[in-house]
């Protein structure tokens, strides 16, 4: 039923937190619901915009592939988690039900789901490569470059459409509250593969390329990139990685049950939407980097933060050559 950031609740869920609010206070809800309902409007204005500089007007490079694919995901998540905001307050207003419930949130659960698991298989696959990238530079042409991190997206979007549907239909709403066997795998299994698997990838190759920029200057394409990725990880690890934990304790019911009600559903939603949100200002943040005074669009930030690697390599070789001639120069004379 929940993976990294799955976390929703199905439709007798739902109704029971209704109920909830009717006996609390029902504006509390609509308006945390009209916030988080808010910040993905933000998110999805700000990830199509990336999508659409990134796609059609700024050069594709290796790294802008990756970038595209996580604004994809970011915004199918961010669509999904408006339209739930959208039935929730719905439900909170008018006090109705909705034809086929089960159906509409449990298709809802598997979307999300999945544009959940390929936000964070691609920001491990991104941290990944670069950190080979960086240590241990493989010259290949750029087009095999790029070719090669389309087809590691497309392995992505495969692998995460698997963990959804074993995620999804190997524990389903019925027997997450019971602690199955079969869900209890299940959740054991997804622990593993965020907790144990990814997150300390993710760890370590932040923390290898946070110590490469000491060796480059600021300016430099690469150093752009990195401070990048690592803040986008940075963003998914503090808010993604703890509802992961709060979700396996829930399970194991470690948790009172009342917790899963109000303050929880929302706050999951909340932490989920500004990770999948913020990613297009942090680019822009960094692209504007030194750009003293000048108020810059968008499209030059990202032009700045996502410029041609090869181009950036091949001037960092030039100045080496350069550096060496005066080198033997000097001697010579």
């Amino acid at each position: 039923m929940a993976g990294i950031g799955n976390l929703t609740l199905n439709y007798t869920d739902l109704e029971e937190l209704n109920q909830t609010a009717l006996d609390n206070s029902t504006t509390s809800f609509i308006i945390a619901a009209s916030f988080i309902l808010l910040i993905s409007l933000f998110g999805i204005i700000g990830n199509s915009v990336v999508f659409w500089y990134l796609s059609f007007k700024i050069k594709s490079t290796s790294s802008t592939i990756y970038i595209i694919n996580l604004a994809v995901a970011d915004l199918i998540y961010l669509i999904f988690v408006s339209i739930v905001m959208c039935i929730t307050i719905s439900l909170f207003v008018k006090q109705e039900g909705i034809t086929n419930p089960l159906q509409v949130f449990f298709a809802l659960e598997i979307i999300m789901g999945l544009a959940n698991y390929a936000d964070m298989f691609i920001r491990l696959a991104i941290s990944l490569e670069r950190c080979i990238v960086v240590h241990y530079p493989i010259r290949c042409s750029y087009k095999r470059q790029k070719v090669r991190s389309t087809l590691v997206c497309v392995l992505i979007w495969g692998v995460s459409i698997l963990v959804t549907l074993v995620d999804n239909l190997g524990c389903p709403p019925e027997l997450f509250g019971i602690i199955a066997e079969r869900c209890t795998a299940v959740q054991i299994f997804l622990s593993v593969l965020v907790l144990l698997v990814s997150i300390p990838i993710m760890l370590i190759s932040s923390l290898i390329l946070l110590l490469s920029t000491r060796r480059t200057s600021m300016k430099s394409q690469s150093s752009r990139l990195i401070i990048i990725i690592v803040a986008t990880i940075f963003v998914f690890l503090l808010s993604v990685a703890p509802m992961r934990v709060l979700w396996l304790s829930l399970y194991l019911q470690l948790l009172p049950s009342s917790f899963f009600a109000g303050a929880f559903f929302f706050t999951v939603y909340l932490v989920i939407s500004i990770n999948s949100s913020v990613n297009p200002f942090i680019y822009y943040l960094v692209g504007r980097h030194n750009m003293k005074g000048i108020k810059k669009c968008l499209e030059t930030a990202l032009k700045k933060a996502f410029r041609d690697e090869e181009g950036d390599d091949q001037g960092e070789e030039a100045s080496k050559d350069h550096e060496m001639e005066n080198t033997t120069y000097s001697e010579i004379s």
